[in-house]
């Protein structure tokens, strides 16, 4: 989004230092093979996860709509792979991961391409292999809004509507949990987050 071009600094000021974000990517990392590679689907400016991930030694692919983000992301976490893509519109045969992280980038879709993308995720996935997702907690459906003072449209699903997408893409639900995180400067925010498992 063209938004975000111009929010990728005061994104990653306010948004790169969610513990609970933290922790899920702590558990996924520990979960999967080394020799996994992982795909970070709105991946912003590449930190945290992308920059977690290669750390780690993964290969990483991350991919965002918005060129600002991904100028950062280049120069934070030189050892991943970039794309400048729109997520609804990558190719079925991307490649599989061990992992899929989404980090409030499906948020940005509608409800409909939400659930696109759930589906086009457990493709993407080996067998076995983890979905991380992190969701604003909210019943909406494109709903226009103000993030850091630009209009955006939002969507999102209450929990259990969250689980319930998640296991019709065909994903096992490893964990779930709704937490309040409150951004530096800003109002406390009602989040998801799922981890989600392809059956083996």
């Amino acid at each position: 989004m063209e938004a975000f071009d111009q929010l990728a600094e005061l994104y990653q000021g306010e948004h790169s230092r969610n513990p609970h974000q933290a922790a899920l990517i702590e558990k996924i990392e520990s979960m999967v093979p080394t020799t996994a590679a992982i795909l970070d689907l709105g991946c912003g400016t590449g930190v945290p996860t992308a920059k977690v991930f290669t750390e780690s030694g993964h290969r990483v692919v991350g991919v965002d709509i918005a060129e600002g983000m991904l100028r950062l992301a280049r120069e934070q976490v030189p050892a991943a792979e970039f794309i400048h893509a729109d997520l609804r519109e990558l190719p079925a045969d991307l490649g599989r991961f061990g992992a899929v992280t989404a980090f409030f980038s499906l948020l940005m879709l509608s409800r409909a391409d939400i659930e696109k993308t759930l589906v086009r995720i457990a493709g993407w996935l080996t067998p076995g292999g983890l979905l991380g997702l992190g969701m604003v907690n909210l019943d909406a459906d494109s709903l226009p809004v103000e993030f850091m003072g630009v209009p955006v449209t939002v969507s999102g699903y209450p929990q259990d509507a969250l689980a319930a997408r998640v296991t019709a893409a065909g994903l096992e639900i490893v964990s779930i949990e709704t937490v309040e995180f409150v951004p530096p400067g800003g109002p406390p925010e009602s989040q998801i987050f799922v981890l989600g498992r392809l059956p083996a």
